[in-house]
């Protein structure tokens, strides 16, 4: 008897639809599986095997053949082993329910039961935009996939939940769950560092504040102690929540990495990778091509403390990503594309010491030591931050006479950034954009208006500072957001037109270099 079931396989974050053959035929008694299986494919026979006889289902007499097609892509990982008992269980006309427009994902315990699996989210959409009404999934997964909606996902958690079972004693279905109400139920706007936290720090704080409102790349440079690492911290308690869309992007990606803990993603990701971290680790790869830590930052902050200590095969290799905000990464085996649309916030020394152009210490660095330090960052590199600032020390009076009950709050700065994120939201409606940051020269000329003596001083500054024609639209882009930020935080019928004061602000921030 021959039967045909559906499931998918992941390739990065693409979906290939593979259908699991199985034909009972006369021979020697054998589970041959078929099409391009990997070792972990190939183990999964002894697994079903034993998952049929511990779930009181005896194994036929027969020579059985399992065969994924197409044939000639590379199967990888256990998730076809519910997809294949499935089918042999059809064949053995132990399944009741039509599996014609259904999809099974799930690996087998030695028991019968059905084990989670990683990737499980980019499957369940793709199987909805492949018109399938029914998708049965590990019971561990189930919280992975409550914001789809349109299509009917069962979770199972034993093989003997579909054996002999009507459509009407499946397991019950998943319902769909409003974001909104996932946001107010589980956001927590407790952090560990609150911005109200931070002693003076004025300029900085204000860099920060325009890097999260318009997505935008920050490098702050200063002595050792200064609170650079601090501010960076604190800058997750001024993000706004992800929106669903956004939600669903992050949540794919850490499905796939097999970083997901059954849950949605709600908080923008803040990742931190240290120093001594490998090219492949930054962007990408291995012997599976896993997502990097500037994929796992999508949509959110990759912090890089000690910026200069990075490799600069590690620094450069960031080079296209943060222009495409895409990755693509192409081994023998075929090339995958992860997306990367992340804010880099970089902390940096000024020199080797710490202490160049300090008010505390004085610098013990010579010339050789400073030429070889500033060339660890490129130009190009360089050239693609938005915003620099130099962070002082703080004297330690000034700390025991300041008050934090001064200092703004957190929760005060993030309702201003979200305002401004609806600003932009609004503008950009019609397209996929969602900040300033994401703007082409294109777009910039299309949506960012400059008011005439705007646009008379940002001529002057660029022939005065000699700036390349990236960072002259980057100026552009960082003004629009100033020019948001007010606009959107105060009672005035004005358009967010860009004006003198906003493109002198935007100026400041790349007067700095080391």
């Amino acid at each position: 008897m021959l039967t045909f079931i559906n499931t998918a396989t992941i390739s990065g974050l693409k979906t290939i639809k593979i259908q699991v053959e199985v034909d009972l035929t006369r021979g020697k008694p054998q589970l041959i599986i078929i099409g391009l299986p990997s070792k972990s494919i190939e183990e999964s026979k002894e697994r079903i095997t034993t998952a049929l006889i511990n779930s009181n289902i005896r194994p036929k007499s027969q020579r059985t053949i399992v065969n994924l097609a197409p044939a000639d892509i590379q199967k990888k990982g256990s998730g076809f082993d519910l997809a294949i008992s499935v089918g042999i269980l059809k064949a053995y006309e132990k399944i009741l329910i039509e599996t014609k427009d259904a999809m099974f994902f799930g690996e087998l315990s030695l028991s019968g039961r059905v084990k989670k699996i990683t990737g499980l989210l980019p499957l369940v959409i793709a199987a909805k935009e492949m018109k399938i009404k029914n998708v049965f999934i590990p019971f561990d997964n189930r919280n992975e996939v409550i914001l789809i909606s349109n299509i009917n996902i069962y979770p199972v958690k034993h093989l003997n939940d579909l054996i002999l079972k009507t459509e009407k004693e499946l397991p019950t279905k998943i319902k769909k769950i409003k974001y909104e109400k996932i946001i107010s139920s589980k956001r927590s706007l407790h952090f560990k560092i609150d911005f109200a936290d931070i002693y003076g720090q004025k300029l900085a704080k204000r860099s920060l504040e325009i890097a999260a409102a318009g997505g935008h790349n920050v490098l702050l440079i200063g002595p050792p102690g200064a609170g650079k690492s601090m501010m960076a911290k604190a800058l997750s308690s001024i993000l706004p929540p992800l929106t669903e869309k956004e939600a669903i992007e992050t949540t794919k990606i850490y499905s796939v990495a097999g970083l997901l803990k059954n849950e949605i993603i709600i908080d923008r990701p803040f990742r931190s990778p240290h120093h001594t971290i490998t090219r492949a680790g930054m962007i990408g790869g291995g012997s599976q091509i896993t997502p990097g830590e500037i994929s796992l930052a999508h949509r959110g902050i990759l912090f890089l403390d000690e910026f200069s200590e990075f490799p600069k095969s590690v620094l450069e290799s960031l080079r296209q990503p943060m222009e495409d905000n895409v990755i693509s990464i192409s081994r023998a085996t075929g090339s995958i594309e992860y997306p990367s649309d992340f804010t880099l916030i970089a902390a940096s020394n000024p020199c080797p010491c710490g202490y160049k152009n300090s008010e505390v210490k004085e610098c013990i660095c010579n010339n050789h030591m400073l030429d070889q330090y500033k060339k660890r960052i490129s130009g190009p590199i360089f050239d693609r931050i938005d915003l620099v600032v130099f962070v002082k020390a703080i004297e330690i009076k000034k700390i025991s006479d300041h008050h934090l009950s001064l200092n703004e709050a957190s929760e005060n700065i993030r309702k201003r950034i979200i305002k401004t994120r609806d600003i932009q939201l609004t503008r950009y409606v019609d397209t996929d954009l969602i900040t300033n940051s994401q703007l082409n020269s294109k777009q910039v000329r299309r949506y960012c208006k400059l008011s005439t003596k705007a646009d008379q001083l940002l001529k002057k500054a660029s022939n005065k500072l000699v700036i390349s024609t990236r960072s002259y639209f980057k100026i552009i882009k960082v003004a629009q957001t100033i020019a948001d930020l007010e606009y959107g935080n105060c009672n005035t019928n004005k358009t967010n037109f860009i004006n003198e004061s906003h493109v002198a602000e935007a100026l400041q921030y790349r007067k700095i270099s080391f």
